[in-house]
């Protein structure tokens, strides 16, 4: 892992992804997500293997691929809730401020990923840290 990466705010979502797997279209479909987004560090423990895959600004991991359609996404909690409202499954395995987005849904509307992602990528750069 990334010295970058290595720190308190990242330990349950590290300690819950382990030895997890991640489609490629997951993947892909983070990747995708993440693209227009400015700072944006993606890692990858062994991409041969198709490990999980994770995107972090500022040292803080905001989202991850994990699974056949995961997306786990970190969101402060009003957007947590929306996430809640609208399809998103709390995912307190990787910690408190954690969302679940099945992205491959044949009974759901397709989820705005993008959106998502800015708001863990905001939640990331400015109020992860400090509990905002």
């Amino acid at each position: 892992m990334p010295e970058s990466l290595q720190g308190e705010i990242n330990d349950s979502v590290f300690a819950y992804l382990g030895e997890l797997s991640a489609h490629s279209d997951v993947s892909e479909a983070l990747l995708g997500a993440v693209a227009p987004l400015g700072d944006v560090q993606v890692y990858c423990p062994d991409a041969s293997r198709y490990r999980y895959l994770v995107a972090a600004t500022r040292g803080v991991v905001f989202a991850f691929a994990v699974g056949m359609g995961t997306i786990g996404v970190r969101l402060p909690p009003g957007f947590k809730e929306r996430a809640l409202a609208s399809g998103a499954e709390s995912y307190s395995e990787a910690g408190r401020d954690w969302a679940a987005i099945t992205v491959f849904r044949a009974d759901w509307p397709a989820p705005d990923l993008e959106f998502w992602a800015r708001q863990a990528y905001v939640y990331a750069r400015y109020g992860a840290e400090s509990g905002a």
